[in-house]
C-alpha cells in the first residue's frame, strides 16, 4: 500500500481565499494583520496508512494525501492534468500600482505589467478531509507543488519560488505565498518615510486560475514594534491587483 502524508493547512481568512474552505499551506513568515491571514502550524507527523489521526492544523483541519496520476480521476471528478493545465506556463496581465495615503514605494508606480511562469516539480496528489474541529471550513481537493516565478516590467519584483496549486474542482485552481522581503530579488522597497521606526518584513503573492481568467493581488507587510509597551502592531499594505476574482478583490480594496 502506498503511504500517505498528513498535510496540515494554515488558517485563512475564508473571505479572501479563492477556493473556499481551501487553506493554504505557507512555508515561511508567521504573523497575524495581513488582509489575507497566516500562520505556521507544526508537521503531521506520525500519520501512516492505516488511518492513524495526525496532529490538527491551526484551523482546525488535518488532510491525508495520497498520489494521483496525471489521467486518473480523481474522487472529486476530474483528472489532474485538467487543474494544471490552467495554470501551467507563462500568464501576463495590465495592472495599476495601488496607491494610499502616507504610503510611498518603488521603483514602480502607475501602469505596470505581471508576468507570471508557472511549472510543475512534482506529481499531483489528493488531499482528503481525515479530521476536522466544529466550524472548520475543511474541502478535499487536488494539489501540485509547483515552481512559480513573478516579475513586473520595471524590475520591482522578479521573484521565483515553490507554491502548491489547489483545485476543488476543474474550473479553477489557485495558490498563495508568503515571501519574506529578506529573500526578494526584485527593487521593490517602501520608502524611508513610510516606514518609520518600522521595518519591511514580506510579500503575499496570491494568484487564480481559470479557464479564461487570470487573476492574482500582490500586499507587501510592515512591522512596527512599541519598545515601551513591548508590542508589535503589522500593517497590510496592497501593492497590486489584476484580472476579475471577487475573492481577490478585498485584498486590494480601499
Amino acid at each position: 500500500m502506498a503511504s500517505v502524508k498528513c498535510e496540515a493547512a494554515l488558517a485563512r481568512s475564508a473571505a479572501t481565499w479563492p477556493i473556499a474552505g481551501v487553506s493554504l499551506i505557507h512555508l515561511t513568515s508567521r504573523g497575524a494583520g495581513l488582509l489575507v491571514s497566516v500562520a505556521f502550524i507544526s508537521g503531521c507527523g506520525g500519520v501512516q496508512a492505516g488511518g492513524q489521526t495526525g496532529e490538527e492544523s491551526s484551523d482546525g483541519c488535518v488532510f491525508v494525501t495520497s498520489p494521483l496520476s496525471p489521467q486518473e480521476a480523481s474522487p472529486l471528478g476530474f483528472a489532474p492534468e485538467q487543474v494544471l493545465a490552467l495554470a501551467d506556463g507563462e500568464h501576463r496581465a495590465a495592472f495599476e500600482w495601488q496607491q494610499a495615503p502616507g504610503v510611498n514605494y518603488g521603483p514602480e508606480s502607475g501602469a505596470g505589467e505581471v508576468t507570471v511562469g508557472v511549472t510543475a516539480t512534482g506529481a499531483a496528489q489528493f488531499a482528503r478531509v481525515q479530521a476536522s474541529k466544529r466550524g472548520a471550513q475543511c474541502d478535499d481537493h487536488v494539489l501540485f507543488p509547483l515552481r512559480v516565478t513573478l516579475s513586473t516590467a520595471g524590475g520591482a519584483l522578479d521573484e521565483s519560488f515553490a507554491a502548491r496549486l489547489r483545485a476543488t474542482n476543474a474550473d479553477e485552481a489557485a495558490l498563495g505565498e508568503v515571501l519574506p522581503a529578506a529573500q526578494l530579488h526584485g527593487a521593490f522597497a517602501f520608502s524611508e518615510e513610510t516606514l518609520g521606526n518600522g521595518r519591511f518584513i514580506r510579500l503575499e503573492v496570491n494568484l487564480r486560475f481559470g479557464a479564461a481568467a487570470f487573476a492574482g493581488s500582490v500586499l507587501g507587510g510592515i512591522e512596527n514594534g512599541d519598545a515601551a509597551s513591548g508590542t508589535t502592531s503589522f500593517r497590510p499594505v496592497p501593492l497590486a491587483c489584476w484580472g476579475q476574482s471577487a475573492s481577490l478583490t478585498p485584498a486590494c480594496a480601499d
